[in-house]
């Protein structure tokens, strides 16, 4: 960690894993979920506490403008205590169990739904209300925030997803970056004969490893709600036509993202699938490297994925109104403009040009017009769900199911975990 002035940094040692969906439902009783609780006022000790899960790297950039926040603010004192990914969410529900909530929770877009229905984060309508700046965001942004008709957060940062290309692998083929599903596979096959790989995605166990597929699925014209359907089907097909083609490696279902970005960094992978994350990275790690980016393929259409989190105040804070300050503070354009390329992030709203003044991260912001989130649900199963596709790529990539079977098992899955079951 790098310890910044007054703003205090602690790390978790709560070791737990399970999903937020499988833990939240014994807290659904406490206060703090229905409308109305965002005007408590603040009557607390002027120490605000801020709990989010950015390891390091990422946690620099945050603590550099809760660090300056604190130093214009002479009676507050922000406590920011991080706690692992895994972790995060089952430590909430522990909290919220304890009445030990934090002030502000920074928490994954797609949970918001289910932290709201638990009681864990407050109603902010009111405040969002008075406020004024909620048309300023991304139409799907905003939309994570919702549910059942009030607000429950402020989003804080967004990404999404775009096809990254070698220009001289590209143009020595004499190829442009593939603009439809059928391109791709034919272009990762015609590729992969000069270099390693055509293409390098994350396939890893787990949701992360699910993105590629649910991006397929998407352009098919399909859902993941109803994955077992021909669109799922089709992806399935698709993304084993790569593997049988040599366009994709086997070995991708062992892949995260970080490991796709280091095949196309070292230009083992002439294109890959991953999200503005790495623009930045790719910058200072391979200055030298010449490539671009061009938007996801389409079929039916072409959707690429908003990853997103959103900035929450705890159920019954004593420092409401300092968090409100802060998380208000947090998305002045002014200071997203320092702070998002700081974080290699997309902001969440469209007012930010300064955020954006690479010519490659302004591709993936204008995708954010018509990004895809899931909603409902789905958002609350979303980590559930998008380990069942994962699953049922591994099975037909492996051969041991087709892909009819694999996305028929993946969706009684899927339809288990949105029926509540």
């Amino acid at each position: 960690m790098h310890p910044i002035h007054r703003v205090r940094s602690r790390v978790a040692t709560v070791s737990v894993a399970a999903l937020l969906s499988a833990s939240l439902a014994a807290c659904g009783s406490l206060g703090g979920g229905s409308g109305g609780s965002d005007e408590a006022s603040s009557g607390g000790d002027g120490t605000i506490t801020f709990w989010h899960y950015y390891g390091e790297p990422h946690n620099i950039p945050l603590e550099k403008v809760l660090e300056a926040y604190d130093e214009d603010h002479d009676e507050i004192e922000v406590d920011a205590r991080h706690i692992p990914f895994d972790d995060f969410n089952r430590t909430l529900q522990q909290a919220a169990t304890a009445d030990e909530l934090p002030d502000i929770a920074l928490i994954n877009a797609f949970d918001t739904q289910a932290m709201a229905e638990a009681g864990i984060i407050e109603d902010l309508s009111g405040r969002v209300e008075e406020w004024g700046e909620q048309d300023a965001y991304y139409p799907t942004s905003w939309e994570t925030t919702q549910v059942d008709g009030a607000t429950y957060g402020v989003p804080h940062v967004a990404d999404d997803y775009a096809v990254y290309y070698n220009k001289d692998l590209l143009d020595a083929a004499g190829l442009q970056p593939p603009r439809t599903w059928e391109e791709m596979e034919s272009t990762a096959a015609r590729l992969a004969g000069d270099v390693k790989y055509g293409l390098a995605v994350a396939g890893g166990e787990g949701a992360e490893g699910a993105t590629g597929l649910v991006l397929r699925t998407l352009a098919a014209g399909g859902s993941i709600e109803e994955f077992g359907s021909d669109a799922g089907v089709e992806a399935l097909r698709s993304f084993k036509t790569m593997v049988d083609n040599g366009g994709l490696s086997k070995g991708f279902l062992t892949w995260s993202e970080e490991d796709a970005k280091n095949h196309f960094a070292t230009g083992q992978a002439a294109m890959m699938i991953n999200s503005a994350t790495y623009v930045s990275i790719l910058h200072e790690e391979v200055p030298d490297l010449s490539w671009d980016i061009a938007p996801m393929p389409s079929e039916e259409t072409s959707k690429t994925f908003l990853s997103a989190e959103n900035l929450t105040i705890g159920a019954g804070s004593g420092d409401a109104d300092a968090a409100w300050d802060l998380i208000t503070h947090l998305q002045r354009p002014d200071v997203l403009t320092e702070y998002l390329p700081a974080r290699n992030k997309l902001p969440a709203r469209s007012d930010v040009p300064g955020a954006v003044e690479d010519p490659v991260r302004q591709k993936f912001a204008d995708q954010l017009e018509d990004a895809w989130a899931p909603e409902g649900d789905l958002a609350t199963h979303s980590n559930e769900a998008f380990t069942l596709v994962q699953e049922a790529l591994q099975a037909t990539v492996s051969g041991s199911s087709s892909p009819e079977e694999a996305a028929q098992t993946a969706q009684s899955g899927i339809d288990e975990a949105l029926s509540g079951s």
